[in-house]
């Protein structure tokens, strides 16, 4: 019997109770009731006590796109786990560990992540969109893009005044390639206006390494024995971490860091397709990212901040957030005390996300994803300290069901005075 069959075997129970377990995630979101929030003193949305988890898998992970599956077509390239699939992993661990019943009503657990954290226990995020990599070898380089007024007689068809986002400086070269996930302290420093060396970011940082591709063949279950021409590959993504020196102590590969709005104990759970495992462990509450010293106290003086998102997001507008107006001003979704007016936009091409409904038996209609490390610039036109904290680490999706999936996860950020100004203020 092939290695898929075994994975893929049981009694007919079991396979029914895994397939509720899916559904538990992934479902249709009509309805669906809302987390139990406390209103504190600040007067902002907090939700219920958290737990911090990390989810170390113990094979490649087999996220698949929802695009066609035949013999044309060959295996998707890996990829890293969307929020929802996640969230499907997290909210059927805790129907089991509490013995709820597998159904719609798991949609209203929310789920923040997921991130990447390293044997160091340093938190990884996805490159922002902003940073771009030039030259190679020893004169390799890191430049940041930022928002600046058009040249002379220039000028361009971006809606709603938006203001253009190009270099800091002028390089000769040509584009090249670096790491695809910073370190979290790396991202701070950029977004502190630091200059941070390419070597610095790739040393600390971490790209996919090559795929895990694996033959399958679909199995008689009469005869026992494989079907004519029913071969197909899949690629796993393979969280691999980087290799040791004498000054990096990291060991081992990288797992999944992520924040669930019910406790969960130590559990072996099933993680994407192919019912590839995962190892889950609560893990301290301190792993989870604060705010720099001084940061948001900053961005309230400036009167200006830098929006990245570090997981993909999901807006009305495409790219642009639904809780805008047509003056690009609006409040983020849950945080009440923060109206900011958007002035520019860095982002790379949309991402296609869909999945099988196992409700309606049918495929989910594709969605557009804002990928993760787009980066906004606003300007702060209501903003405190405290109201500036309920933004940390908020996913700012549009709809509640999305944010709840963990769509939109956002880190706000300074926005360095020595930056260009924006098309509309250089007027």
């Amino acid at each position: 019997m092939s290695r898929r069959n075994k994975r893929r075997g049981g009694q007919p129970g079991q396979r029914n109770s895994n397939k509720q377990a899916r559904m538990a995630g992934q479902a249709s979101s009509a309805g669906q009731p809302a987390m139990t929030v406390s209103a504190p003193s600040n007067g902002q949305p907090k939700q219920e006590a958290s737990t911090i988890v990390a989810l170390d898998p113990l094979a490649p992970l087999i996220i698949r796109s929802g695009r066609p599956f035949d013999d044309q077509a060959g295996p998707d390239a890996p990829r890293f786990p969307p929020p929802s699939t996640l969230a499907g992993c997290l909210r059927t661990a805790w129907a089991r560990e509490t013995e709820k019943p597998l159904g719609e009503h798991l949609r209203a657990l929310a789920i923040t992540g997921p991130l990447l954290l390293d044997r160091n226990d340093q938190v990884l995020v996805p490159k922002p969109a902003d940073a771009h990599y030039f030259g190679s070898g020893e004169s390799a380089v890191c430049i940041r893009a930022q928002p600046g007024a058009f040249d002379a007689g220039c000028g361009s068809d971006l809606p709603n005044a938006l203001a253009p986002v190009q270099l800091a400086k002028r390089i000769d070269g040509k584009p090249s390639k670096g790491p695809s996930w910073w370190r979290l302290a790396d991202l701070e420093a950029f977004r502190g206006g630091q200059d941070v060396p390419l070597e610095r970011l790739t040393k600390n940082g971490w790209s996919p390494g090559a795929a895990d591709r694996r033959n399958h063949v679909a199995i008689d279950r009469q005869r026992r024995a494989s079907e004519d021409g029913k071969l197909f590959q899949t690629e796993g993504l393979v969280l691999d971490g980087r290799e040791p020196d004498a000054t990096d102590a990291a060991k081992g590969g990288l797992r999944l860091l992520a924040k669930t709005g019910e406790a969960l104990g130590p559990a072996l759970v099933h993680l994407g397709g192919e019912r590839r495992l995962a190892s889950l462990e609560p893990i301290s509450q301190t792993t989870w990212p604060s705010p720099p010293q001084g940061w948001l106290q900053e961005i309230v003086d400036s009167g200006r901040l830098c929006l990245t998102l570090l997981t993909p997001g999901i807006f009305a507008g495409g790219y642009l957030p639904g809780w805008l107006d047509a003056e690009r001003t609006g409040r983020p979704p849950t945080v009440l005390g923060v109206r900011l007016q958007l002035c520019a936009v860095a982002t790379e091409r949309w991402q296609a996300h869909s999945g099988w409904d196992l409700v309606k038996q049918r495929p989910r209609p594709t969605r557009k994803l804002v990928p993760a490390g787009a980066t906004y610039w606003f300007r702060v036109l209501d903003a405190n300290e405290a109201a500036l904290e309920a933004l940390w680490l908020a996913n700012v999706s549009d709809a509640e069901q999305d944010r709840l999936d963990g769509f939109g996860l956002a880190i706000p950020g300074p926005w360095p005075s020595n930056a260009t100004k924006t098309h509309k203020e250089s007027r």
